[in-house]
């Protein structure tokens, strides 16, 4: 990820730097662009006052003090005249028709833009004619469009040179001798300002630099989805990377090649223990049927005084055979060797058994059964009795006088919520009351009976039904425990 972050990294500071010697270049280039076009529009200047002043006296005196082009006559001006600008990087050439006919010719080298900012200047101020007959020979200019404003009285000058804030040049023209003043300006053509067109390469540059941003990180991403999906591949026991996987650092084949050891050594350490459980869960089922039959037999030899106690040994032989086909039942549900058999049962009746073959548990509490809806459920009968049972046999420990059963149906689901009145559940450990052998506290001895099983079992029917088991606080003050399966799950099985 390091390397990909540091690729990432470089690709931005070079794509910024290309990026910015682009913006400079064209930002240049538009400059140059800008400054060629005031050139070309005080130059159109130059050649329609050069024309108007030989249109009107016939000759070319005097306009050397004006124009920067060096002119030659070939002919009269007629009304109908045109202008026609030639350039290059180092000659510009002006023509100016009479018609069709060439009237002028005239050319100049190395024009510097510097220059040819006071050319108005210097016509307005040093042409020989009235200020009247300057400004209706400027009147008839193309290039140039003419403002009559108010007097100024700060004005030094007869003519002067400003800028606007668009960078547009104009002179303002108050004629000595006159009180009135005009604004001339070069008229430019419909375009957008230099700073329009500079903050649009700005923005443009700045879009280009977060998309470059963008497909690097949406780079990264793809590479991080991509990883997500192979370890989770990985973590479902698939040993090799799949075909086309790009793996240029071999990080994902390592990640593979480790989690495939974990896995399949998890997957023989689980095998171990449970083939161990299994053996001497089912090895000790001779040597306890042995002791019931030992125990029977002795019942027949002995004296009143002694068959007491061997009583007590036969429950306890009882107990511990409970206890290895628990430990069998919770294996066989935490590997699924277990075969569920789903069908059509009626709740009532499950639950009603479940009552009358724990009478003789349960005669000291009050059990309230209620059923909310249609009984039947589908479901494997026998694991669903077995886990009802250890749930409301759960309750019957830790209840004070109360324990309530509910069963309750949706479009989704079917639940059965086991209440009791006891002293409930902390918070903090209902999550451990399903773990295996997990006692919570000291009261939760084996004077309560159990082995710590009962409800871990309860768990698993619950996951092989397609449900869960839930576990919170009671209205009636103790725990309340909801055991709830799926209606979707094995619903072909239905009849």
């Amino acid at each position: 990820m390091r390397s990909d972050m540091w690729r990432l990294y470089r690709h931005i500071l070079i794509g910024g730097l290309l990026i910015s010697l682009v913006c400079f270049s064209l930002i240049a280039w538009l400059k140059q662009s800008y400054q060629e076009r005031e050139l070309l529009q005080q130059l159109a200047v130059d050649v329609e006052l050069t024309a108007a002043l030989y249109k009107e006296n016939g000759t070319l005196t005097d306009i050397s003090n004006v124009s920067v082009f060096k002119w030659e006559p070939l002919g009269p001006i007629s009304s109908e005249s045109r202008t026609e600008l030639l350039h290059d990087s180092d000659l510009v050439l002006a023509n100016v028709y009479s018609g069709t006919q060439l009237a002028l010719k005239g050319e100049s080298h190395a024009v510097q833009f510097s220059l040819l900012q006071p050319m108005l200047q210097r016509f307005l101020e040093v042409y020989p004619l009235q200020w009247s007959k300057k400004l209706d020979l400027l009147n008839t200019l193309k290039s140039i469009s003419i403002k009559k404003i108010e007097p100024s009285p700060w004005l030094t000058s007869e003519v002067s040179l400003h800028q606007a804030v668009d960078r547009q040049l104009y002179f303002l023209w108050q004629p000595s001798g006159s009180d009135q003043a005009w604004r001339i300006q070069f008229n430019q053509a419909n375009t957008f300002s230099f700073g329009t067109i500079v903050f649009a390469f700005i923005l443009l540059s700045l879009a280009a630099l977060l998309v470059l941003v963008w497909i690097g990180f949406m780079g990264l991403d793809r590479k991080r989805v991509h990883f997500e999906t192979i370890t989770r591949q990985i973590a479902r026991g698939r040993g090799a990377l799949p075909h086309g996987v790009v793996d240029s650092s071999g990080t994902l084949k390592e990640l593979a090649y480790s989690f495939d050891s974990m896995s399949t050594h998890i997957q023989r350490l689980l095998k171990v223990q449970r083939e161990m459980i299994n053996a001497i869960s089912h090895e000790l089922r001779t040597p306890i049927a042995r002791l019931r039959f030992g125990l029977e037999v002795l019942k027949d030899d002995v004296s009143e005084e002694l068959e007491s106690s061997i009583t007590a040994l036969e429950y306890d032989v009882e107990e511990l055979n409970t206890l290895v086909d628990e430990v069998l039942t919770y294996g066989k549900l935490e590997e699924g060797t277990l075969a569920l058999n789903f069908e059509r049962a009626s709740i009532r009746q499950i639950l009603d058994s479940i009552v009358e073959h724990n009478n003789a548990l349960l005669q000291n509490y009050k059990v309230h059964i209620e059923i909310q809806g249609d009984e039947w459920v589908n479901a494997d009968a026998h694991h669903l009795h077995r886990a009802l049972q250890n749930l409301i046999l759960n309750a019957s420990k830790y209840a004070n006088s109360t324990i309530a059963i509910t069963f309750t149906a949706d479009d989704e689901r079917w639940q059965v919520d086991i209440e009791d009145d006891g002293r409930g559940i902390p918070e903090e450990d209902r999550d451990k009351v399903f773990i295996p052998f997990q006692r919570l506290d000291n009261s939760r001895t084996r004077a309560s009976g159990g082995y710590g099983l009962g409800l871990a079992i309860v768990q698993r029917i619950a996951f092989w039904h397609g449900g869960a088991v839930l576990v919170e606080g009671s209205e009636l003050g103790g725990a309340k425990f909801s055991f709830i399966w799926s209606k979707s799950q094995h619903q072909n099985s239905l009849g």
